[in-house]
């Protein structure tokens, strides 16, 4: 890479992202949000070093995807965890191990470091959110696929169909994911998936730049007043963050073991305001 690349491009990484002193700050409060943008296929030789990662069950599990582009995003997807948490903790990118939760949900297994991750991918970008002791949930939408509006009536809360219902049908698939975005990160954050019915709970948008959050029995999770942002890191690209702390959010851009730089993200909605800073150089 030239010096001009690594201007435009960012941070150029070293082997040993492990060191203390690469390491970045992630004090108690914050999150910190990860943006990989991708295509569907990657360089022989970084594939190479990415395969040299994973564990023997991570490389079965993606030959077992059948196409190409989803066997790469695969590939990308366990190298960007493996490699953002070793810049929190001395801990060299191929030896991580996890497992999953009660519904399926990936976490760290052993030793923590304090850290939580949670991940979301669709085509074009994958965004992984880290924190401390924070209870999360991230998703991430491309606004180019349709929107499958004829679930609303189905499975939202009455409340979100009659207020999509209502706007313009030009208006209708920019709502649904707002929506869908945000019920996602709500979802995942509990950690329970899909066992929580979607019509359970609902989000009031309305007011602009607002997230309302009602459910339709308090009883249901009673344990956190939830947090709420929502993103647009792209002209193609919607996130929801959900979180049990109003966190302070960071973001920085990456393609693994290549490059990273800090990224400014527009806020689009939240429950409450935070403010968005990059990430400080390492």
């Amino acid at each position: 890479m030239q010096a001009s690349e690594k201007s435009d491009r960012g941070e150029a990484l070293l082997p040993t992202m492990h060191r203390a002193d690469l390491l970045l700050p992630l004090p108690a409060g914050d999150i910190h949000l990860w943006f990989c943008p991708h295509g569907e296929a990657g360089d022989p030789a970084l594939d190479a070093a990415y395969r040299a990662l994973l564990t023997p069950q991570e490389l079965q599990q993606k030959d077992r995807f059948h196409f190409a582009r989803d066997r790469y995003r695969y590939l990308l997807t366990r190298v960007l965890v493996r490699s953002v948490l070793s810049r929190y903790a001395p801990v060299q990118a191929c030896d991580w191990r996890f497992a999953s939760g009660s519904f399926g949900r990936p976490r760290i297994d052993g030793e923590t470091h304090g850290l939580d991750f949670n991940l979301s991918h669709t085509t074009g970008l994958i965004v992984l959110a880290v924190a401390r002791d924070i209870e999360l949930g991230v998703d991430v939408e491309n606004l180019r696929r349709s929107a499958v509006l004829e679930a609303v009536d189905h499975y939202f809360a009455p409340s979100e169909a009659q207020s999509l219902n209502a706007l313009p049908p030009a208006s209708q698939p920019h709502r649904f994911f707002e929506l869908w975005t945000l019920k996602e990160s709500y979802i995942k954050a509990r950690g329970m998936g899909l066992q929580i019915p979607l019509d359970s709970f609902a989000f009031a948008l309305d007011t602009p730049r607002d997230i309302g959050f009602t459910l339709a029995d308090p009883r249901d999770d009673p344990t956190h007043h939830w947090h709420f942002l929502q993103l647009q890191p792209t002209l193609d690209h919607m996130v929801a963050i959900c979180s049990s702390t109003d966190a302070r959010i960071v973001c920085r851009e990456t393609a693994p073991l290549q490059w990273e730089r800090p990224l400014q993200v527009p806020t689009t909605r939240a429950s409450k305001i935070s403010p968005l800073s990059p990430i400080p150089p390492s």
